[in-house]
Protein backbone atom coordinates (compact mmCIF):
# COMPACT_ATOMS: atom_id res chain seq x y z
CA UNK A 1 0.00 0.00 0.00
CA UNK A 2 1.82 3.13 -1.23
CA UNK A 3 1.18 6.43 0.51
CA UNK A 4 3.08 9.61 1.38
CA UNK A 5 2.55 10.87 4.90
CA UNK A 6 5.00 13.33 6.43
CA UNK A 7 5.97 12.45 9.98
CA UNK A 8 8.03 14.53 12.41
CA UNK A 9 9.75 12.60 15.18
CA UNK A 10 12.00 13.07 18.21
CA UNK A 11 14.81 10.52 18.45
CA UNK A 12 17.67 9.54 20.75
CA UNK A 13 20.86 11.15 19.51
CA UNK A 14 22.94 9.85 22.42
CA UNK A 15 22.27 8.12 25.72
CA UNK A 16 22.25 10.70 28.54
CA UNK A 17 24.96 10.77 31.17
CA UNK A 18 23.02 11.72 34.28
CA UNK A 19 20.24 14.26 33.78
CA UNK A 20 19.27 14.46 30.08
CA UNK A 21 20.15 17.61 28.17
CA UNK A 22 18.77 18.96 24.92
CA UNK A 23 21.80 17.72 22.92
CA UNK A 24 20.80 14.13 23.75
CA UNK A 25 17.83 14.44 21.40
CA UNK A 26 17.26 15.08 17.73
CA UNK A 27 14.21 16.07 15.67
CA UNK A 28 13.68 15.22 12.02
CA UNK A 29 11.06 14.83 9.30
CA UNK A 30 10.56 11.55 7.50
CA UNK A 31 8.07 10.08 5.05
CA UNK A 32 5.85 7.09 5.76
CA UNK A 33 5.77 5.56 2.29
CA UNK A 34 4.20 2.17 2.84
CA UNK A 35 1.69 0.51 5.15
CA UNK A 36 2.28 -3.24 5.41
CA UNK A 37 -0.71 -5.57 5.76
CA UNK A 38 -2.09 -5.57 9.28
CA UNK A 39 -0.86 -2.03 9.98
CA UNK A 40 -2.37 1.43 10.32
CA UNK A 41 -1.19 5.03 10.48
CA UNK A 42 -2.55 7.12 13.34
CA UNK A 43 -2.33 10.89 13.62
CA UNK A 44 -1.08 11.34 17.17
CA UNK A 45 -3.43 13.41 19.35
CA UNK A 46 -2.04 13.13 22.89
CA UNK A 47 1.15 11.64 24.33
CA UNK A 48 1.35 10.76 28.01
CA UNK A 49 4.58 11.92 29.66
CA UNK A 50 5.35 9.05 32.04
CA UNK A 51 8.35 8.55 34.31
CA UNK A 52 9.21 5.20 32.69
CA UNK A 53 10.21 7.01 29.50
CA UNK A 54 13.34 8.23 31.27
CA UNK A 55 14.49 4.65 31.89
CA UNK A 56 14.37 3.83 28.16
CA UNK A 57 17.04 6.47 27.52
CA UNK A 58 19.60 4.75 29.75
CA UNK A 59 22.13 2.25 28.43
CA UNK A 60 21.22 0.10 31.46
CA UNK A 61 17.49 0.74 31.03
CA UNK A 62 14.99 -0.73 33.51
CA UNK A 63 12.63 -0.90 30.54
CA UNK A 64 14.03 -1.87 27.14
CA UNK A 65 16.69 0.67 26.20
CA UNK A 66 16.04 2.71 23.09
CA UNK A 67 18.72 2.42 20.42
CA UNK A 68 20.61 5.45 19.15
CA UNK A 69 18.50 6.93 16.37
CA UNK A 70 15.26 5.35 17.56
CA UNK A 71 12.11 7.37 18.17
CA UNK A 72 11.58 7.96 21.90
CA UNK A 73 8.93 5.59 23.16
CA UNK A 74 5.74 6.98 24.66
CA UNK A 75 2.16 5.82 24.99
CA UNK A 76 -0.71 7.90 23.73
CA UNK A 77 -3.90 8.34 21.76
CA UNK A 78 -4.38 8.90 18.05
CA UNK A 79 -6.93 8.68 15.25
CA UNK A 80 -6.41 6.38 12.28
CA UNK A 81 -5.97 8.22 8.98
CA UNK A 82 -4.82 5.27 6.83
CA UNK A 83 -5.51 1.57 7.30
CA UNK A 84 -4.29 -1.68 5.77
CA UNK A 85 -6.03 -3.71 8.46
CA UNK A 86 -9.18 -5.81 8.66
CA UNK A 87 -9.51 -4.93 12.37
CA UNK A 88 -9.22 -1.12 12.41
CA UNK A 89 -10.70 1.50 10.11
CA UNK A 90 -10.01 5.10 9.17
CA UNK A 91 -11.58 7.32 11.81
CA UNK A 92 -11.13 4.86 14.69
CA UNK A 93 -9.55 6.23 17.86
CA UNK A 94 -6.80 4.03 19.30
CA UNK A 95 -4.45 3.88 22.28
CA UNK A 96 -0.97 2.42 22.03
CA UNK A 97 2.77 2.98 21.58
CA UNK A 98 2.49 6.18 19.54
CA UNK A 99 6.02 7.34 20.46
CA UNK A 100 7.34 10.90 20.17
CA UNK A 101 6.09 11.76 16.68
CA UNK A 102 3.21 13.29 14.81
CA UNK A 103 2.16 10.14 12.94
CA UNK A 104 2.58 6.55 14.10
CA UNK A 105 2.82 3.45 11.90
CA UNK A 106 1.44 0.67 14.10
CA UNK A 107 0.66 -3.00 13.84
CA UNK A 108 -3.06 -3.39 14.49
CA UNK A 109 -2.20 -5.83 17.30
CA UNK A 110 -0.44 -2.97 19.15
CA UNK A 111 -3.36 -0.53 18.87
CA UNK A 112 -6.36 -0.77 21.18
CA UNK A 113 -9.59 0.78 19.92
CA UNK A 114 -11.07 3.25 22.38
CA UNK A 115 -14.53 4.77 22.49
CA UNK A 116 -14.58 8.47 23.44
CA UNK A 117 -17.98 9.78 24.54
CA UNK A 118 -19.62 12.78 26.14
CA UNK A 119 -17.66 13.63 29.26
CA UNK A 120 -14.81 11.34 28.25
CA UNK A 121 -12.74 12.91 25.43
CA UNK A 122 -10.00 11.02 23.55
CA UNK A 123 -7.27 12.57 25.70
CA UNK A 124 -8.76 10.92 28.80
CA UNK A 125 -7.34 7.63 27.55
CA UNK A 126 -3.86 9.09 28.00
CA UNK A 127 -4.84 10.29 31.47
CA UNK A 128 -7.46 9.01 33.94
CA UNK A 129 -8.24 6.04 31.67
CA UNK A 130 -4.68 5.51 30.46
CA UNK A 131 -2.87 2.27 31.26
CA UNK A 132 0.16 4.07 32.71
CA UNK A 133 -1.88 6.65 34.61
CA UNK A 134 -5.43 5.96 35.82
CA UNK A 135 -5.36 2.18 35.40
CA UNK A 136 -1.97 2.01 37.12
CA UNK A 137 -3.41 4.02 40.01
CA UNK A 138 -6.47 1.76 40.29
CA UNK A 139 -4.53 -1.51 40.06
CA UNK A 140 -1.93 -0.38 42.61
CA UNK A 141 -4.49 0.87 45.10
CA UNK A 142 -7.23 -1.73 44.69
CA UNK A 143 -5.69 -4.94 43.33
CA UNK A 144 -2.29 -4.68 45.01
CA UNK A 145 -2.91 -2.43 48.02
CA UNK A 146 -6.37 -3.88 48.75
CA UNK A 147 -7.61 -0.54 50.07
CA UNK A 148 -10.37 -0.67 52.67
CA UNK A 149 -12.68 1.94 54.14
CA UNK A 150 -11.00 3.94 56.94
CA UNK A 151 -7.49 2.94 55.84
CA UNK A 152 -4.85 5.61 56.24
CA UNK A 153 -3.40 5.94 52.74
CA UNK A 154 -0.20 7.88 52.05
CA UNK A 155 0.74 8.73 48.46
CA UNK A 156 4.15 10.01 47.35
CA UNK A 157 4.39 12.00 44.12
CA UNK A 158 0.76 12.75 44.90
CA UNK A 159 0.48 15.77 42.59
CA UNK A 160 1.56 13.79 39.51
CA UNK A 161 -0.73 11.95 37.13
CA UNK A 162 -0.82 8.58 38.91
CA UNK A 163 -0.71 10.10 42.38
CA UNK A 164 -3.59 12.46 41.61
CA UNK A 165 -5.82 9.55 40.65
CA UNK A 166 -4.74 7.46 43.67
CA UNK A 167 -5.66 10.29 46.04
CA UNK A 168 -9.16 10.59 44.58
CA UNK A 169 -9.85 6.86 44.30
CA UNK A 170 -8.78 6.36 47.91
CA UNK A 171 -11.10 9.16 49.07
CA UNK A 172 -13.99 7.69 47.07
CA UNK A 173 -13.44 4.37 48.85
CA UNK A 174 -13.59 5.97 52.28
CA UNK A 175 -9.90 6.22 53.17
CA UNK A 176 -8.10 8.96 55.09
CA UNK A 177 -5.61 10.29 52.55
CA UNK A 178 -2.27 11.99 53.06
CA UNK A 179 -0.49 13.27 49.96
CA UNK A 180 3.22 14.09 49.72
CA UNK A 181 4.34 16.66 47.14
CA UNK A 182 6.90 19.40 46.67
CA UNK A 183 5.98 23.02 47.34
CA UNK A 184 2.99 24.91 48.73
CA UNK A 185 1.17 25.18 45.38
CA UNK A 186 1.15 21.42 44.93
CA UNK A 187 0.04 20.89 48.52
CA UNK A 188 -2.86 23.30 48.03
CA UNK A 189 -3.76 21.42 44.85
CA UNK A 190 -3.85 18.16 46.82
CA UNK A 191 -6.24 19.42 49.46
CA UNK A 192 -8.35 21.96 47.56
CA UNK A 193 -8.66 20.25 44.16
CA UNK A 194 -8.21 16.55 44.85
CA UNK A 195 -9.68 16.37 48.35
CA UNK A 196 -6.72 14.96 50.26
CA UNK A 197 -7.17 15.23 54.03
CA UNK A 198 -3.59 16.35 54.63
CA UNK A 199 -0.74 17.41 52.34
CA UNK A 200 2.93 17.19 53.32
CA UNK A 201 5.47 19.42 51.59
CA UNK A 202 8.64 17.34 51.41
CA UNK A 203 10.69 20.35 50.32
CA UNK A 204 9.85 22.40 53.40
CA UNK A 205 9.17 19.92 56.21
CA UNK A 206 10.54 16.85 57.93
CA UNK A 207 8.50 14.14 56.23
CA UNK A 208 9.00 11.58 58.98
CA UNK A 209 7.82 13.94 61.70
CA UNK A 210 4.93 15.17 59.56
CA UNK A 211 3.75 11.60 58.90
CA UNK A 212 3.94 10.73 62.60
CA UNK A 213 1.79 13.76 63.41
CA UNK A 214 -0.70 13.22 60.58
CA UNK A 215 -1.08 9.47 61.22
CA UNK A 216 -0.32 8.82 64.91
CA UNK A 217 -1.51 5.21 64.63
CA UNK A 218 0.58 4.62 61.51
CA UNK A 219 -0.26 4.25 57.85
CA UNK A 220 -2.09 1.29 56.35
CA UNK A 221 -1.11 1.81 52.71
CA UNK A 222 1.87 3.62 51.26
CA UNK A 223 1.57 4.10 47.49
CA UNK A 224 5.09 4.96 46.37
CA UNK A 225 5.97 6.77 43.17
CA UNK A 226 9.24 8.25 44.43
CA UNK A 227 11.46 5.85 46.42
CA UNK A 228 14.58 7.00 48.25
CA UNK A 229 14.31 8.80 51.59
CA UNK A 230 10.54 9.21 51.37
CA UNK A 231 10.12 5.44 51.20
CA UNK A 232 12.17 5.13 54.42
CA UNK A 233 10.03 7.76 56.12
CA UNK A 234 6.93 5.73 55.24
CA UNK A 235 8.48 2.48 56.47
CA UNK A 236 9.27 4.21 59.75
CA UNK A 237 5.61 5.11 60.20
CA UNK A 238 3.80 1.88 59.33
CA UNK A 239 0.80 0.76 61.33
CA UNK A 240 1.54 -1.92 63.91
CA UNK A 241 0.10 -4.77 61.84
CA UNK A 242 -0.98 -5.44 58.28
CA UNK A 243 0.30 -2.34 56.44
CA UNK A 244 0.81 -2.61 52.68
CA UNK A 245 3.58 -0.80 50.80
CA UNK A 246 2.86 -0.58 47.08
CA UNK A 247 5.87 0.09 44.85
CA UNK A 248 4.62 1.76 41.67
CA UNK A 249 7.73 3.74 40.75
CA UNK A 250 10.86 5.41 42.07
CA UNK A 251 11.41 8.59 40.11
CA UNK A 252 14.11 9.71 42.56
CA UNK A 253 16.29 6.81 41.38
CA UNK A 254 15.90 6.92 37.61
CA UNK A 255 18.88 9.16 36.92
CA UNK A 256 21.32 6.48 38.09
CA UNK A 257 19.90 3.01 37.61
CA UNK A 258 23.37 1.52 38.05
CA UNK A 259 23.40 2.58 41.70
CA UNK A 260 19.83 2.46 42.97
CA UNK A 261 19.37 3.30 46.66
CA UNK A 262 17.27 0.70 48.45
CA UNK A 263 15.30 1.23 51.67
CA UNK A 264 17.29 1.26 54.91
CA UNK A 265 14.26 0.53 57.07
CA UNK A 266 12.98 -2.59 55.33
CA UNK A 267 13.10 -4.52 58.62
CA UNK A 268 10.02 -2.55 59.69
CA UNK A 269 8.13 -4.88 57.34
CA UNK A 270 8.98 -7.85 59.56
CA UNK A 271 8.60 -5.94 62.83
CA UNK A 272 5.09 -4.78 61.98
CA UNK A 273 3.77 -7.76 60.02
CA UNK A 274 3.65 -5.61 56.90
CA UNK A 275 4.15 -6.36 53.21
CA UNK A 276 5.79 -4.59 50.29
CA UNK A 277 4.84 -5.46 46.71
CA UNK A 278 5.86 -4.05 43.40
CA UNK A 279 3.66 -4.39 40.35
CA UNK A 280 3.52 -3.98 36.61
CA UNK A 281 0.07 -2.89 35.49
CA UNK A 282 0.05 -5.14 32.40
CA UNK A 283 0.03 -8.20 34.69
CA UNK A 284 -3.45 -7.15 35.81
CA UNK A 285 -5.13 -6.80 32.41
CA UNK A 286 -8.06 -8.89 33.60
CA UNK A 287 -8.84 -6.09 36.07
CA UNK A 288 -8.99 -3.34 33.43
CA UNK A 289 -12.75 -3.57 32.73
CA UNK A 290 -13.58 -3.03 36.42
CA UNK A 291 -11.09 -0.17 36.66
CA UNK A 292 -12.38 1.49 33.48
CA UNK A 293 -16.00 1.20 34.62
CA UNK A 294 -15.29 2.76 38.03
CA UNK A 295 -13.10 5.58 36.71
CA UNK A 296 -15.51 6.34 33.84
CA UNK A 297 -18.44 6.65 36.24
CA UNK A 298 -16.43 9.00 38.47
CA UNK A 299 -15.41 11.11 35.46
CA UNK A 300 -18.97 11.41 34.17
CA UNK A 301 -20.27 12.40 37.60
CA UNK A 302 -17.51 14.94 38.15
CA UNK A 303 -16.21 13.07 41.21
CA UNK A 304 -12.77 12.54 39.68
CA UNK A 305 -10.70 15.17 37.90
CA UNK A 306 -7.22 15.08 36.42
CA UNK A 307 -6.05 18.51 35.29
CA UNK A 308 -3.86 18.43 32.21
CA UNK A 309 -0.60 20.31 31.84
CA UNK A 310 -0.36 20.52 28.05
CA UNK A 311 2.86 21.09 26.11
CA UNK A 312 2.11 21.98 22.48
CA UNK A 313 4.23 20.73 19.56
CA UNK A 314 6.28 17.57 19.06
CA UNK A 315 9.50 19.61 18.98
CA UNK A 316 8.88 20.41 22.65
CA UNK A 317 8.85 16.75 23.70
CA UNK A 318 12.35 16.95 25.30
CA UNK A 319 11.32 20.06 27.23
CA UNK A 320 8.26 18.23 28.51
CA UNK A 321 10.50 15.37 29.63
CA UNK A 322 12.69 17.82 31.55
CA UNK A 323 9.55 19.30 33.11
CA UNK A 324 8.47 15.84 34.28
CA UNK A 325 11.71 15.30 36.17
CA UNK A 326 11.92 18.82 37.53
CA UNK A 327 8.42 18.42 38.98
CA UNK A 328 7.23 21.60 37.29
CA UNK A 329 3.72 20.44 36.49
CA UNK A 330 0.44 19.55 38.20
CA UNK A 331 -1.66 16.56 37.30
CA UNK A 332 -1.27 14.86 33.95
CA UNK A 333 1.61 16.12 31.80
CA UNK A 334 0.91 15.54 28.11
CA UNK A 335 2.28 16.56 24.73
CA UNK A 336 -0.07 17.48 21.90
CA UNK A 337 1.95 17.11 18.68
Amino acid sequence: MVIAIQNRRVFIKQHPKGMPVIDDFGVEDEAIEDIPPGHVVAKVDTLSMDAWIRTTLNEEGMHRTGDIGSTIRALGVGQIIESNSDKLSVGDWVYGPMSAQTHALLADSAATRIMPEDGIPPGAFAGPLGITTGLTAWVGLVSVGEVQQDDVVVVSGAAGAVGSVVVQLAKQRGAFVIGIAGGPDKCTYLTDTLGADIAIDYKNSDVGEALAKAAPDGLDIFFDNVGGEILDHALGNLAQSGARVVICGAISQYQNLGDVRGPKLYLRLAERNASMRGFVVSHYAAHYPQAIAEISNLLRSGKLVLPEHVVEGIDQFPEALFMLFNGKHLGNLVVRP
